[in-house]
């Protein structure tokens, strides 16, 4: 994951918030941001969602087709995931800035749904060695825009 330099003053700034209790942003250490999730706001895709937490706006689309398993999976179908990172999420993005992250996160969102304990890839198996439901998730991570 891409490294974050802190200056010692960013440091100590961060560590006597902790000691008082406080945040940069104003809330107390155990004080979640609030989030907003809203569904079904793309008609084009088979389901979507939206996620906003904080300053961050995450648009999850999915689509599903008919496809072929792989031959060393017969029995199971397939889930692949594509994640861009904004240049309006952050500067850093700006650019190819943000598609070392997004292969970064896509990469393990892809690990952690190969375990039959997140996401069993069986149930997507409708004919073994010949049908099978292939989904698509795409990810985008965007910043909102802050009204002043």
């Amino acid at each position: 994951m891409a490294e974050v330099i802190l200056s010692s003053g960013e440091k100590t700034f961060i560590l006597h918030g902790i000691d008082a209790d406080f945040r940069n942003d104003g809330r107390r250490q155990c004080e979640y941001r609030s989030m907003e999730i809203e569904t079904k706001l793309m008609p084009q895709t088979h389901g979507s969602a939206r996620l906003r937490i904080g300053n961050t706006d995450i648009l999850v689309g999915i689509k599903v087709e008919l496809d072929i398993p792989h031959a060393d999976k017969p029995n199971e179908g397939k889930l692949e995931f594509f994640v861009d990172c904004s240049a309006t999420a952050t500067p850093a993005f700006e650019g190819k800035g943000g598609d070392d992250l997004a292969t970064e996160i896509s990469n393990i969102l892809t690990a952690a749904y190969q375990t039959r304990n997140a996401f069993d890839l069986r149930t997507l198996c409708i004919l073994p060695h010949k049908k099978c439901w292939k989904i698509y998730v795409d990810v985008l991570v965007n910043k909102i825009k802050l009204k002043y």
